[in-house]
């Protein structure tokens, strides 16, 4: 089994809380106290909350990506490779007592207040999952499977602001499930 360091301990308390209220809400005090450590220890390895949010978006973001790669390079078809896109985002909501929301989505919220190495960052990730989005949405109108007025890539940003505001307002509600129903409704967005 695999020893996972104090580091990668202090980046899984911190993305937890990151996405559960905010980096804004979130201190150095609530990562000790969920790892076990002082708060000299999380400034040996970030000085700084601002490199600590930067390290979160990069290891978040790689992780995300390696997921939806392997949805968009699948041999499903589009449809449910949109649809398995969605359950991504579906799976956050389900996490802990009152779920989670997307890490770059919830910092998105609180830009004004980011690095900007963060908020560049944060940026890409944004128009690296419309990228994904259009490759996805382009296979499908090519297969027939999907049919929608204008370009692709605009498509792709209305279905990825979709989701991730979606996150939000159903767990305002806490009402997960409302999620489900959305994603259906997503769908039929694209699908004739």
């Amino acid at each position: 089994m695999k020893k996972v360091g104090t580091k990668s301990k202090i980046l899984d308390a911190a993305q937890d809380c990151v996405q559960r209220v905010g980096a804004n809400a979130m201190s150095y005090q609530d990562i000790s106290d969920a790892v076990g450590i002082q708060k000299a220890s999380i400034h040996y390895h970030f000085p700084t909350k601002e490199r600590l949010i930067e390290a979160l978006i990069d290891r978040y973001s790689e992780r995300f990506f390696s997921l939806v790669q392997s949805i968009v390079e699948s041999e499903l078809s589009p449809e449910t490779k949109l649809r398995r896109y969605g359950l991504l985002f579906e799976a956050m909501l389900s996490e802990g007592e009152r779920g989670k929301v997307c890490l770059c989505g919830i910092l998105g919220a609180e830009l004004a207040t980011m690095s900007p190495v963060a908020t560049d960052n944060i940026r890409r990730f944004f128009r690296e999952n419309e990228k994904r989005l259009a490759e996805i949405l382009d296979e499908g109108r090519r297969e027939g499977a999907f049919k929608f007025e204008g370009d692709s890539r605009s498509m792709a940003t209305l279905v990825f602001s979709l989701l991730e505001g979606a996150m939000l307002v159903v767990r305002a509600d806490e009402g997960t499930q409302r999620f489900g129903a959305i994603m259906r409704q997503m769908i039929k967005l694209v699908c004739p």
